[in-house]
């Protein structure tokens, strides 16, 4: 009789068996997966080869193909429409830049070239109402054709591309017919995505682009701070006359066809340049002449720090006040003294508004109050923040001054209400929200832009002085990082619904000392950002009682009347030139700093 094997042989041989059946499963699984893997690869590898090879024959296709010439009036343009990674719409302007418009968000860039000028037709054009009138009429559709008509040279050329690079690598017909396939389906998607994300009023945002690397005004750095001022000033008038001339007239140009004329034609807008901390420098003054005079400007406004050191020795730098030709609007900023505010208000054509006084200057009603502190030059290393605290909270109750005078005048003058309100530093501006539909200020020294939910949109200016002759401005030329100078261009509605509402602003910047580099960028702001005014319910109080009390506070309240005549004692000896003795530390603003 056989001996009966033991439960735990049995078990054993069980699981030796089952161990082994699992190998073969997943040898077999494995090879499964080897085989298919395989399968896939042998699909689509020769896919992969065949979009790379179409988009390498496209993309030399693309490069080569020819654009269409055409005559824009007197300018004999090239138009040509490639695929991109930066798309839009560009149109360069040899030797000074491009101008740039982003119309649509596809992988299609079209550029214009201006290869050459008829002078004798331009010379016509600009003495002719009629040649003007009908460059008008038949720009849009000339430029339209010539797109159209270099779109087809670079898909025709593209696709041939596509197809050689297909015949050359495969040389097979099936092949080289699924590449051309594949870049008429990448062109076709291209082409769709274009014209779902077309955006006409991106045609009326240009950003204007200027690199000067080779003007004649550079300088090296071993020039002092007053030989380099010198040369970079002697040039910067052309630039920016030259600049701004083109922008002008091309953003004068009716582009949507509808006969909507775009902002800066003249009498359906008022021009309005803003300015800000010029601090001395000037080189302010310079860009804001040639841009009155470039964008027909109606009226210049300051929003303070127009000096560094509030002395009677600056008075002289305000001589060039009149001789921008329109009204100066001005508020006091905190490196302005009262002696500053009086000797503004001396020259002709100023504006001077302070405590919430109001005036009508070019259509518009503006009512402003200068900065509730004094604070002489300074330690500036904190520009670009905002006051804080002690300081914060002074601003906060100089604004409610002027929030109140405004709800009294509009209260008395509905027909009149404030457009515009100006100050200086935009810190703790929360009594001002709902009240007026503007704010301008400075003080920053770097440009800011909100539209707050009450209605309220507050436009913080840079430095038109690119930080001027002060600590701060000297200590950036030296180390050869300068301040662009800034300045906005603001377009008001003259008449209709939107009478006294901003509809337009192009903000300009120019490289600082040594930077060779000009920029205009113009925004629209449509009729739906003009929202009712609706004053917060939950604003901070800007009651001057609710400042700590015992310890005197570190931010200055007051503004001396008797300001010294020369500058600080502690003034260093070895300023070059003109700026000896006006570059020296002072006092600083508690927690804001001083700007």
């Amino acid at each position: 009789m056989p001996a009966t094997p033991r439960p735990a042989a049995r078990s054993g041989a069980r699981r030796a068996v089952a161990a082994r059946t699992a190998r073969a499963g997943a040898a077999l699984r494995s090879h499964r997966a080897g085989r298919a893997g395989l399968r896939a690869a042998r699909v689509l590898v020769p896919w992969l080869a065949v979009l790379l090879v179409a988009a390498a024959g496209a993309g030399v296709g693309f490069a080569l193909a020819p654009g269409s010439t055409t005559y824009v009036g007197p300018l004999q343009t090239e138009v040509r429409v490639q695929p991109s990674l930066s798309p839009g719409v560009e149109v360069d302007l040899p030797p000074v830049g491009k101008v740039e418009f982003d119309t649509h968000a596809a992988p299609v860039l079209v550029t214009a070239n201006i290869r050459s000028v008829d002078l004798d037709a331009a010379s016509r054009l600009v003495t002719s109402p009629q040649e003007l009138l009908a460059l008008e009429l038949t720009v849009a559709d000339t430029v339209r054709a010539a797109t159209v008509r270099a779109a087809a040279w670079s898909v025709g050329c593209g696709l041939a591309g596509a197809l050689l690079g297909g015949l050359l690598v495969f040389r097979a017909l099936r092949r080289t017919l699924q590449t051309g396939a594949a870049c008429l389906v990448a062109v076709v998607a291209a082409g769709g995505a274009s014209a779902a994300t077309f955006d006409p009023a991106g045609l009326q945002q240009p950003r204007f682009t200027g690199l000067l690397s080779q003007a004649p005004y550079l300088v090296t750095s071993t020039q002092d701070a007053l030989e380099r001022l010198e040369s970079y000033r002697s040039g910067l008038s052309d630039i920016v006359r030259s600049v701004s001339t083109l922008y002008a007239v091309s953003a004068d140009l009716p582009v949507l066809g509808d006969g909507t004329v775009s902002p800066g034609a003249g009498a359906d807008v008022t021009t309005v340049l803003h300015i800000s901390d010029l601090h001395l420098n000037p080189l302010g003054f310079d860009l804001a002449d040639d841009l009155v005079e470039q964008f027909g400007v109606e009226a210049v406004v300051d929003t303070g720090d127009i000096t560094t050191w509030g002395t009677g020795l600056e008075s002289s730098f305000l001589d060039r006040i009149p001789g921008l030709g329109v009204p100066y609007v001005y508020v006091r900023g905190n490196h302005d003294s009262a002696a500053t505010q009086a000797a503004v208000a001396a020259q002709p054509g100023a504006v001077v508004l302070d405590e919430g006084a109001t005036a009508e200057v070019a259509g518009l009603r503006f009512a402003g109050n200068g900065d509730p502190v004094f604070t002489p030059s300074g330690d500036e290393g904190g520009e670009g923040q905002e006051a804080t605290g002690d300081a914060e909270a002074v601003q906060r109750a100089a604004h409610q001054v002027l929030a109140d005078e405004i709800v009294a005048w509009d209260e008395d003058h509905p027909d009149d209400p404030v457009d515009v309100a100006l100050v200086h530093d935009p810190s703790g501006t929360e009594p001002l929200l709902g009240r007026v539909p503007l704010v301008l200020a400075g003080h920053l020294h770097s440009r800011r832009i909100s539209l707050d939910a009450s209605g309220t949109r507050v436009m913080v200016q840079g430095t038109t002085g690119g930080s001027g002759i002060s600590a701060a401005g000297l200590a950036r030329l030296a180390e050869g990082s300068p301040v662009p100078l800034s300045a906005t261009l603001l377009y008001f509605a003259a008449s209709g619904e939107r009478a006294g509402r901003l509809v337009a602003y192009d903000e300009v910047t120019v490289g600082g000392l040594g930077l060779a580099e000009v920029s205009l960028q113009r925004t629209v702001v449509p009729p739906a950002e003009d929202r009712p005014l609706v004053v917060p319910t939950d604003l901070p109080t800007g009651d001057p009682t609710d400042l700590p009390t015992g310890e005197p506070t570190d931010v200055p309240t007051g503004i001396p009347t008797d300001t010294p005549a020369d500058a600080p004692a502690d003034t260093p000896a070895d300023t070059p030139g003109a700026l000896a003795g006006l570059a020296g530390p002072a006092p600083g603003r508690g927690a804001g700093g001083v700007r």
